[in-house]
């Protein structure tokens, strides 16, 4: 009898083992601000629900990478990429903002965009010393032409939860909605080349103005 109480407790012990070697350990599953980078963590998004994941040209972007970095990406070497974004804290509201969002009438805001940061970064002088009024020209035409060509690519949003400065304590959670918007470079530069080429100064530019606008020209999309 006392070996059938052995071979009962030895059984059930080694049950009592198997059951806790084959319980998955239990995770941490709060998010918490990464040591290094961004004050937040991305919490949900478009397609989380459906195990997708953030787009390459979205990470990029919001890793602090330009748009020259996502025309980098095989899929976008022969367009310009533009993004479009809006933040908030009611997404029904964010996707009339991105389901309305117009590419006709915002195109010339991003494009004028992109065109304004180009001359900026050609030089370390200030635009309007460097270029005289054909850069504020140049800005102002390139925002009230039309652009033909463009096409509204994807569109994406992240909810992100931001933490105060001690990393663990949950300062807001934000809604950031992205459009992204492509050309095809060579229609973009044939209608850039000509906002760049009809634009007249208001008075004549000195020498050393008229060389920096020419070398601009002449670069200008090594840099765009």
């Amino acid at each position: 009898m006392k070996k059938i109480y052995v071979a009962m407790a030895v059984a059930l012990v080694a049950l009592s083992v198997a059951g806790c070697a084959s319980k998955p350990p239990a995770q941490n599953t709060q998010a918490q601000v990464p040591a290094k980078g961004p004050n937040y963590v991305v919490i949900d998004h478009k397609t989380m629900a459906l195990g997708g994941a953030i787009p390459d040209w979205l990470e990029i972007y919001m890793n602090g990478g330009g748009l020259r970095d996502i025309e980098a990406l095989p899929k976008y070497k022969d367009v310009f990429v533009f993004v479009g974004e809006d933040s908030g804290t009611n997404l029904n509201a964010l996707r009339q903002w991105a389901t309305g969002f117009s590419v006709a009438q915002d195109m010339a805001r991003l494009v004028s965009t992109r065109v304004q940061a180009r001359f900026a970064g050609a030089d370390a002088g200030s635009p309007d010393d460097e270029y005289g009024r054909y850069f504020e020209n140049v800005v102002k035409t390139a925002s009230d032409a039309t652009y033909s060509g463009a096409r509204k690519e994807a569109d994406f949003w992240v909810l992100k939860r931001y933490f105060k400065e001690d990393g663990k304590t949950v300062d807001r959670e934000v809604y950031d909605y992205y459009v992204l918007v492509t050309i095809d470079k060579e229609t973009l530069k044939k209608q850039i080349e000509n906002v760049l080429n009809g634009v007249k100064p208001d008075k004549p530019l000195t020498k050393e103005q008229q060389t920096a606008v020419d070398r601009v020209k002449q670069s200008f999309y090594e840099g765009f």
